[in-house]
């Protein structure tokens, strides 16, 4: 039976802050207190002292300041169940640390190939398997999955209501907070070693997909298991660096559930982004914009994009000419413009993957950037690592270099907007106008716009 986790915490278990953003990853943005040199002593184990402050751009006030990282992109008690008869109400959190961890020492070694200015890194099948699972997992625990799911069954007002209440009755749940957990650890323990790099044309493995499909469908909220599915085989994996040395990606609150493409009555997922470091970003790129070398299989891949770019009004992406690939690897060769599994059969476990790392235009970067700054409206604050960086974005933005992306003091609002229409218009031209002060306040010379 499943139990409950929103009755009131009585317990003697101590509260905890959860990040959504491992701390390893934010301590990649963090700098020593109002710009210092690094310490030159030694700590007590032995070690420099390294930076613990972030800088932070204030997204309600326009204020730039430095704080903490250990107190920044996170939620108190975000992930705990509060269920009085649960011994272990941290459970879910001790889940998530297991994975962080494996991630942490994956993306270590990335690092250290990247800054020494390797060209690759080699990933193992498995290590390449857990980014995948990572990335579905910072987009499921996010803030905006915590709001969906936080409230009570009669307050539950997402679009699938009748499908999750029905859910819920079936399963015994008490309230939907009880799915995310439930979903959150189904998805942490699922097995996704036969993926999108299977061979086309083995019905064997094929079957083994279907089964695995099929099991997670049984131990998740079946929606949301198909959802993890399309994220995991739906795109390619990718590691981005900025050409420009004054480019940097920017770290949102919602950075690792942002996507790029249309976002009308359906939606489209070109690209999804996840920062690592202000100069490095793992980029997932849909399957749609893949090139091969074999013209008819780039024949079927354009008809397809064509039929969604259709379907949303003919828009496509703002980063289609994005210059990356997909990996190659050690167990498949190019014959006549197709790739084919090597004649020697080798284990899975033996799969090796060459991620190159793809040094990006300012353009691509900034695009990027804005595909964030837009999303981040949502938002309260943002981390940054320079100031030159912070200001190259924040005029990108503002002068509307992004095909699709226009400030709002350019465009105009149908006579026809509904109220929560121009609402939103409203907002966005107040949002846009605090970021233009703070671009002006770092120095930009952008014409000043409307007030």
């Amino acid at each position: 039976m499943a139990t409950s986790t929103l009755e009131e915490p009585h317990s003697v278990t101590q509260s905890q802050y959860h990040h959504y953003v491992p701390r390893f990853l934010l301590r990649n943005y963090a700098v020593h207190k109002d710009g210092s040199k690094p310490s030159t002593k030694k700590s007590g184990k032995g070690k420099s002292t390294q930076p613990q402050n972030l800088n932070l751009l204030d997204l309600v006030s326009g204020e730039l300041k430095q704080t903490w990282l250990s107190k920044n992109f996170g939620l108190q008690d975000m992930y705990r169940d509060f269920d009085k008869s649960n011994p272990d109400q941290h459970k879910l959190e001790k889940q998530l640390s297991v994975l962080e961890d494996e991630v942490s020492q994956i993306l270590r070694t990335v690092k250290a190939r990247f800054e020494v200015g390797k060209a690759e890194v080699q990933l193992s099948r498995k290590e390449k398997g857990k980014l995948r699972k990572f990335l579905f997992i910072m987009l499921y625990r996010n803030r905006t999955l915590h709001s969906r799911f936080n409230k009570s069954k009669e307050e539950y007002d997402d679009v699938d209501r009748e499908q999750m209440l029905q859910y819920m009755e079936e399963k015994g749940f008490k309230h939907p907070r009880d799915v995310w957990f439930a979903n959150t650890s189904a998805f942490l323990n699922a097995d996704i070693d036969i993926n999108n790099d299977k061979p086309a044309d083995t019905d064997h493995v094929d079957a083994l997909l279907q089964a695995l499909k099929t099991k997670l469908e049984s131990q998740a909220y079946p929606p949301d298991a198909q959802w993890f599915w399309y994220k995991i085989q739906g795109s390619f994996l990718s590691f981005c660096t900025p050409k420009a040395k004054e480019d940097e990606f920017l770290m949102t609150q919602n950075a690792y559930s942002v996507f790029e493409g249309p976002n009308d009555t359906m939606w489209m997922d070109y690209h999804a982004f996840a920062p690592i470091t202000p100069r490095l970003m793992m980029v997932t790129r849909s399957n749609l914009l893949r090139k091969v070398s074999s013209v008819e299989q780039q024949s079927v891949l354009d008809s397809q994009l064509n039929g969604v770019k259709s379907m949303h009004g003919g828009a496509g992406s703002c980063l289609e000419d994005l210059p990356v690939t997909d990996p190659e690897n050690n167990y498949s060769r190019w014959s006549n413009g197709e790739k084919v599994l090597s004649a020697t059969k080798m284990s899975p476990d033996k799969h090796i993957f060459y991620f190159k790392f793809f040094a990006i235009r300012s353009k691509h970067v900034q695009r990027t950037n804005t595909v964030l700054l837009e999303e981040a409206i949502k938002t309260e604050t943002l981390a940054y690592k320079s100031r030159t960086g912070l200001l190259r974005a924040l005029e990108s933005y503002l002068r509307g270099d992004t095909p699709g992306f226009q400030a709002p003091w350019l465009t105009t609002v149908s006579s026809t907007a509904t109220a929560s229409g121009l609402r939103l218009h409203d907002q966005r031209l107040i949002y846009v106008r605090m970021l233009r002060r703070v671009a002006q306040g770092l120095g930009s010379q952008l014409p000043a716009g409307e007030n």
